[in-house]
């Protein structure tokens, strides 16, 4: 099979069957039209947590199956003449309470896609600890004061490219929740007017100095191509931006998903213990979004694959009339 794909690519006439195929994708109106149709109704359908009232649109789609399994695996609370038997029993239940009102602060049934969120957010947060050690580590050794660094802190290019693109995506993102009523992947719901004036001065600053970060390294890659004539002022400012303005915006961004980290390692202890006690309702989202986003995929490869096939016999059939 990888031979035949790579005989087709180096194919002399693969260039006009690629346009071809592209423009019959685009032409037949009415494919395409239904393509966004099913894609845009499985991404607005309600959420696992939400009865839905067409489960099988569209076709193939487990609804019942999830809906079952979120439902017959939520937690049973004990009942108040069980909880008033002995005073061991009540504190069961207080303890009970607690561990809900847990759960319910980072699993949100109105906004069900913030537990993603917060996950997100806890990455985001162990990689700027992490590309903010490496930095630290590595200017130590340009000063001289520590020896040779294990492998794992070695990567200052992992540090600084990834700091840098990661920072830009975290300080925009930051920016655009604190700009709505109410935020969509981390609770922004709780805070201040000026508490969310603080988190989008913040996120401007952040994404400025990712810009600043780019901007240095492709100038120094530039440098060691030797696209630019190298400076001792230049060398200063770019070691100054690589080393020490990284490292700050690294912080910041950090400071940035602290908040909804902490949420994202709530949410990953949550379904730590359901894993073990077999609660399955967020299991049942989990496999809810994996599922449409798999079925997004396949309807889109099997739209742009299958959709000349169709139709090139087809309008050769139109034109000898064949077909009415």
């Amino acid at each position: 099979m990888m031979q035949f794909l790579y005989n087709l690519v180096n194919w002399q006439y693969f260039g006009i069957l690629a346009i071809i195929w592209v423009i019959a994708d685009i032409v037949w109106v009415g494919r395409w039209k239904a393509l966004v149709g099913r894609v845009g109704k499985l991404i607005t359908k309600p959420w696992i947590f939400k009865k839905d009232k067409e489960p099988h649109d569209p076709p193939l789609y487990p609804r019942e199956f999830l809906e079952q399994l979120a439902l017959n695996s939520r937690r049973e609370t004990k009942t108040d003449a069980e909880s008033k038997t002995s005073k061991e029993g009540k504190d069961e239940r207080i303890l009970e309470k607690w561990a809900s009102s847990l759960m319910d602060l980072v699993f949100d049934a109105r906004k069900p896609i913030r537990s993603l969120g917060y996950l997100l957010a806890l990455a985001f947060f162990i990689f700027f600890l992490f590309a903010d050690t490496i930095v630290i580590a590595n200017t130590m050794v340009l000063l001289g004061l520590m020896g040779n660094l294990p492998p794992v802190l070695q990567r200052l290019d992992l540090a600084i490219l990834g700091g840098a693109l990661l920072s830009a995506i975290v300080g925009v993102w930051i920016l655009v929740e604190m700009s709505g009523k109410e935020g969509e992947l981390i609770n922004a719901d709780t805070l201040t007017d000026s508490q969310k004036k603080i988190f989008k001065v913040l996120s401007l600053i952040v994404t400025l100095f990712s810009a600043a970060v780019m901007v240095a390294l492709a100038i120094q890659r530039l440098i060691s191509l030797g696209s630019l004539q190298s400076s001792s002022t230049m060398d200063l400012i770019i070691s100054f931006i690589l080393y020490g303005l990284l490292a700050i915006n690294n912080s910041l961004s950090a400071a940035l998903t602290y908040q909804p980290a902490a949420s994202g390692f709530m949410v990953a202890t949550f379904l730590l213990v359901e894993l073990i006690i077999g609660i399955l309702p967020v299991l049942a989202f989990l496999a809810d979004v994996l599922w449409r986003g798999t079925y997004i995929i396949l309807d889109l490869v099997t739209w742009a694959v299958f959709t000349p096939i169709i139709a090139i016999p087809y309008v050769i059939a139109k034109m000898f009339g064949w077909v009415g």
